[in-house]
């Protein structure tokens, strides 16, 4: 690692992993820019030590003017995990192709010409589709022939094309204490409510949200450029076994599943297509390429350390 302190940027500041990034950055000393669309967004950004600057993320003007006033070495690009969760019903992937495009085209425009050592844009896993042991080399695919996730493969290529030094990472299913998906499912629990599981034979990879900003952390002061990584954590797990777990670590029994023998109509009236097309997915993803050219190991090894960490998080806050 350098000792270097960094003038960093970051979109999607206020999100749930932006949130555990900026803290990240700004315990090292680095200098924290974070982007954001309100004034609640700015207040999130300040009370983790971040710079707070209102920018509309498809503003092409705006970004450029956020980026050059930070004189930016790293541009972080956390937009598009806004919706990387299987923790809820698939509602943020309505509509999300289209903010992939016009988020991603203007920070590329916003960039061009300037001075940025790096732009590091996080992508997904899950777009290796129906594939055991994917490393960085394997073909991407699309689930379902879905708009959104074909807008997730285009983006990417679009940065790995352009003239911009830039990384991306592929990251797993995120999840942790901020994460106010999981905290719904405790009133699901309660209520004894079934939740949609998918096959318990699907795997996905997941990754804590610490463990996803120590890695964005590591990528910013090595500034590997051109590189693909996939992070995970290691531990492929099932829908299923993850929330049947989650239930566990709280103190409860097993929750309800809804069954698979369920038409498609049933299950787009529960969920959306997209959580359908995801859940459908039995992906086992390789991180060895990143654990060797950064010595990264995660802090939550698996689901269940990750997930015993977010309960226990979150009886200290009550405490």
């Amino acid at each position: 690692m350098t000792d270097t302190k960094l003038s960093i940027v970051i979109t999607g500041a206020d999100t749930e992993l932006g949130q555990a990034t900026v803290r990240q950055f700004v315990a090292l000393g680095h200098k924290v820019t974070g982007l954001t669309q309100d004034k609640d967004g700015a207040a999130t950004v300040r009370s983790h030590g971040g710079i707070a600057v209102e920018t509309d993320p498809s503003n092409a003007v705006e970004l450029r003017e956020a980026i050059l006033a930070a004189n930016a070495d790293v541009v972080v690009n956390l937009t598009p995990q806004k919706a990387n969760t299987l923790l809820s019903d698939g509602q943020d992937w309505k509509g999300f192709d289209k903010t992939l495009s016009a988020t991603t085209a203007a920070l590329l425009t916003a960039v061009k010409d300037t001075d940025i050592k790096l732009l590091i844009h996080t992508s997904y896993t899950f777009l290796y589709g129906n594939t055991r042991d994917a490393t960085e080399s394997t073909p991407l695919s699309i689930p379902g022939d879905d708009p959104i996730f074909k807008m997730a493969i285009a983006t990417e290529n679009q940065v790995t094309n352009s003239q911009i030094p830039a990384c991306v990472l592929r990251l797993g299913y995120l999840y942790g204490p901020q994460s106010e998906d999981l905290k719904l499912y405790i009133k699901s629990f309660k209520l004894g409510r079934p939740y949609f599981a998918g096959p318990d034979s699907n795997l996905g990879n997941w990754l804590h949200f610490e463990d996803a900003a120590i890695a964005l952390v590591q990528v910013a002061q090595q500034q590997p450029k051109g590189a693909i990584f996939n992070v995970v954590d290691g531990v492929p797990v099932s829908f299923a076994d993850f929330i049947d777990r989650f239930a566990f670590t709280l103190g409860r029994k097993r929750p309800g599943h809804i069954p698979m023998w369920l038409t498609p109509l049933a299950l787009v009236l529960v969920v959306t297509p997209q959580q359908v097309d995801l859940l459908k997915l039995s992906t086992t993803v390789g991180c060895d390429s990143f654990r060797k050219q950064f010595g990264w190991s995660p802090r939550y090894p698996s689901y269940r350390e990750g997930l015993q960490q977010t309960v226990d998080t979150w009886g200290s806050s009550a405490a």
